[in-house]
């Protein structure tokens, strides 16, 4: 009891510290690429997943909270509710006709809780990205004898706090069928200025124009996914999963407005000429549909110290398909959609030593009781850079390492995650990037949570 008093505490605290940081975030993007629609859509990579190539939705482990696919929340261990945070760090290079700059980015990927109930059901909820804005850059025109500096700009972001569902459906001569959906609320702004101002010589101050364009969300939205199983023997199974994010349209406030100012970058001088922040109306989802496969081999592997162990190995794909041409922007008459549809391309692999890891801790040692993970991945962005599609390219490796005390499942997972936006052109813009990754997974030990107690 006093430990499952402290847990609660435990929660408690770390969830009032994540709402807190949630609600006053910085911005969770800090790219060029994020100037575009909504900004860059999902927050930075889950750990557990990116060491796989990002296969998002493949992943079916009792010990991981996979809210990318809402259908396996269920398949988590009996009476072991799962607390899962994620911290993600990615440090890019950008470069541009010879000019180069770079930055770094550190973020909560999310933080969620699930837990199975009544056999056939699990339950989820959480916070985690949606969307996200973070950019600026500037371009310099002349004018007769004047210069004129444009400053382009964006912040904000919008998150989503979920509950989700499933069920097994089907559980028979070695097929399963599970079924889940995920329930969100869309809340936050996102900030589009532009600055125009005329440049003084032998000064940094510039008198001009600010343009400010604000859009506030509040809104529902929703995903769906399945999982299908089936035994091929003893040692062999495959899975496949789909998970389907629907057209579906964003109620939001709007806010154009227009100042002028004796100093462009100061903002207690701007002087509103025009400010209409009535305005409502809506933006639209993504339409996304992903599909999974995943084969498991499991087989007797190297001996431990005392038996051989019990090794498996999975191989994890998905295709993602976002139809980028379907997007809508209702508040501004002149919004005209250049996007292309999305696509993305994943493959990765995770080798387990010794898959029973906790009832056969006295024979095996650290290593036999680490996931490790590698893989690929190539994603076909929507934006266009001299007449060619961007293409993000990129390799992973991760780990997942137990954390065995009081026979709890609990878990640390470490993603690596090393690629490159741009296309082929040497004069366009080019991100080259490092991704570190961190992934919490916490879960009761040797008490159980959600048991019936019996008195004799």
């Amino acid at each position: 009891m006093k430990y499952i008093n402290s847990m609660y505490k435990f929660i408690l605290s770390l969830s009032i510290l994540l709402l807190g940081t949630f609600s006053y975030a910085q911005n969770s993007a800090n790219s060029p690429f994020s100037s575009f629609a909504l900004g860059e859509i999902g927050g930075l990579d889950h750990a557990a997943f990116i060491g796989i190539g990002n296969s998002t939705i493949t992943m079916n482990d009792s010990t991981i909270l996979n809210f990318y696919n809402p259908s396996s929340y269920h398949s988590l261990a009996k009476h072991q509710p799962l607390f899962s945070i994620g911290l993600s760090t990615r440090f890019s290079t950008y470069s541009l006709n010879g000019i180069e700059a770079k930055s770094n980015l550190s973020n909560i990927q999310h933080f969620a809780i699930a837990f199975p109930f009544a056999k056939r059901f699990g339950l989820a909820f959480g916070l985690k990205p949606y969307a996200s804005k973070g950019y600026e850059f500037n371009s310099r025109i002349k004018v007769g004898n004047d210069s004129l500096n444009y400053i382009y700009s964006g912040t904000g972001n919008i998150n989503e706090g979920f509950v989700g569902f499933s069920v097994k459906a089907l559980d028979f001569r070695g097929s399963k069928l599970s079924l889940g959906a995920n329930f969100g609320y869309l809340f936050g702004q996102i900030k589009n200025t532009r600055k125009s101002g005329l440049i003084q010589t032998g000064t940094s101050i510039y008198a001009g124009g600010i343009n400010t364009k604000v859009v506030q969300t509040k809104a529902f939205h929703y995903t769906i996914g399945v999982d299908y199983t089936q035994r091929i023997n003893e040692n062999q199974s495959i899975s496949f999963s789909a998970v389907f994010d629907p057209f579906q349209n964003i109620s939001a406030k709007y806010e154009d407005a227009l100042f002028y100012s004796s100093d462009i970058n100061n903002p207690s001088l701007f002087d509103s000429l025009i400010v209409n922040d009535s305005l409502s109306g809506n933006i639209s989802t993504i339409p996304t549909f992903t599909y999974g496969l995943r084969y498991e081999l499991n087989f007797l592997g190297r001996k431990g110290k005392t038996n051989q162990l019990n090794s498996q190995l999975s191989f994890h794909l998905s295709y993602t398909s976002a139809k980028w041409a379907e997007y809508q922007n209702t508040f501004d008459p002149s919004f005209t959609n250049t996007f292309l549809n999305s696509t993305k391309y994943t493959f990765g692999i995770q080798y387990l030593p010794e898959t029973d890891y906790l009832r056969n801790i006295a024979s095996t040692n650290f290593f036999s009781r680490v996931s490790y993970r590698a893989g690929i991945y190539q994603v076909k962005l929507p934006y266009v850079t001299n007449g060619e599609q961007v293409t993000d390219l990129g390799t992973t490796f991760g780990f997942g390492i137990p954390i065995v005390i009081q026979n709890s499942l609990s878990s640390l997972s470490l993603g690596f995650s090393i690629g490159k936006r741009g296309v082929n052109d040497s004069d366009a813009l080019t991100e080259k990037y490092y991704g570190f990754n961190v992934g919490i997974s916490i879960a009761p030990g040797s008490d159980k949570w959600f048991v019936k107690r019996k008195l004799n």
